[in-house]
């Protein structure tokens, strides 16, 4: 019957190594760390073309919200309902120097804001005979 081995384990840590001079480096690659940081703010970067057909796109869009509106507000259900907004939330008016994007997100917030209901009863109060 034969004996066994010595039985060596070997752990081994994929991010650190030892050096042969017994100091300990880690194995992450610094420089790919900021050449992924660099690419990061590269695509975030928008060319001035980019900027320009988007600052076009939010400009036509605001021009069919405001179509939109103006026919609403050409029906009594839609005068009704710009009177109720008005009374619950403000007027909603283009500040100066803001960005047609800008302005086309704060008026569809104000278009889609839930307008609670008021505290009308269901039926008419009953009548007591006195």
């Amino acid at each position: 019957m034969e004996e066994p081995l010595g039985c060596v384990t070997i752990c081994y840590n994929v991010l650190i190594e030892i050096n042969l001079d017994g100091s300990r480096s880690s194995g992450m690659d610094n420089s790919r760390k900021a050449n992924r940081e660099d690419n990061e703010i590269t695509l975030q970067y928008k060319s001035r073309q980019e900027t320009l057909l988007d600052d076009e796109l939010a400009e036509d869009k605001l021009k069919e919200l405001l179509a939109s509106i103006s026919q609403l507000g050409q029906t009594p259900p839609g005068v009704a309902e710009f009177q109720r907004r008005r009374k619950l939330f403000g007027e909603c008016k283009r500040v100066e120097g803001e960005a047609s994007g800008q302005f086309y997100a704060r008026l569809r917030h104000w278009l889609d804001r839930d307008m609670s209901q008021t505290k009308s009863p269901l039926h008419a109060p009953r009548q007591t005979g006195e």
